[in-house]
């Protein structure tokens, strides 16, 4: 399979985004894709990408066979880009929605994940989101996988295997490898730290999950 960079890998994710959020504007013209990419919600990091790297990048995706031209369901006569995931893996619904978030967000919780996956449709717990992740793991060719747990963090992250990592979100993952183990010798460790430091990540996830919400009817009201 070959890897894609962090341009298609946003391509992608929008192309699977707006066929299960928008389905009446699937397939997207490079217009809307651009748009789709550079917009300021629900994706990380913000990009700024160019027409001309929109445009080489659906090239190089559809000479790999991630990509295609496609017919507007309306008759349009511009031409429009769909995906071609399913030339590469065997997903349902809820793997589709999980890969999506993964590629326009970067590595995440499953509690990260649950508000933002219910906007595609998969209105599942954090626990079944896992499930999810794990059966996406375990496939002949591995779609995500686990990282390991950061300072302060109550849930692992997971990310897809599509590509490599964006580079602040690999710096994330490195810290979580190369942080040094402590030890304390004199006073036992206090529960109520490791207590508050679970509140604190949880209270962070209610506040993303707002957030998403709120940019949610935001961009339903436009």
């Amino acid at each position: 399979m070959v890897e894609l960079d962090r341009t298609q890998q946003r391509i992608l994710g929008v192309l699977i985004e707006k066929e299960m959020a928008t389905p009446e504007q699937y397939p997207l013209t490079e217009n809307a894709l651009v748009a789709g990419c550079n917009q300021k919600s629900n994706r990380d990091p913000e990009m700024g990408l160019e027409p001309f790297q929109v445009h080489g990048a659906l090239v190089a995706m559809m000479s790999d066979g991630w990509a295609k031209t496609a017919t507007s369901t309306s008759g349009a006569r511009s031409t429009r880009y769909a995906h071609r995931l399913d030339a590469h893996f065997t997903v349902d619904p809820q793997e589709k929605a999980v890969l999506c978030e993964l590629l326009v967000r970067g590595p995440q919780a499953p509690g990260a994940l649950k508000p933002r996956v219910a906007r595609l449709g998969f209105a599942g717990t954090p626990e079944q989101i896992e499930a999810v992740l794990r059966r996406m793991a375990d496939k002949p060719v591995r779609m995500v996988e686990q990282l390991p747990r950061r300072p302060r963090e109550r849930d692992n992250r997971w990310r897809h295997l599509l590509g490599p990592m964006d580079a602040a979100h690999e710096a994330g993952a490195a810290e979580a490898h190369e942080l040094p183990v402590v030890r304390h010798s004199v006073a036992a460790p206090d529960p109520g730290a490791a207590d508050l430091a679970a509140r604190v990540q949880r209270l962070e996830e209610e506040v993303a999950a707002l957030r998403d919400e709120i940019t949610r009817l935001r961009d339903g009201s436009d």
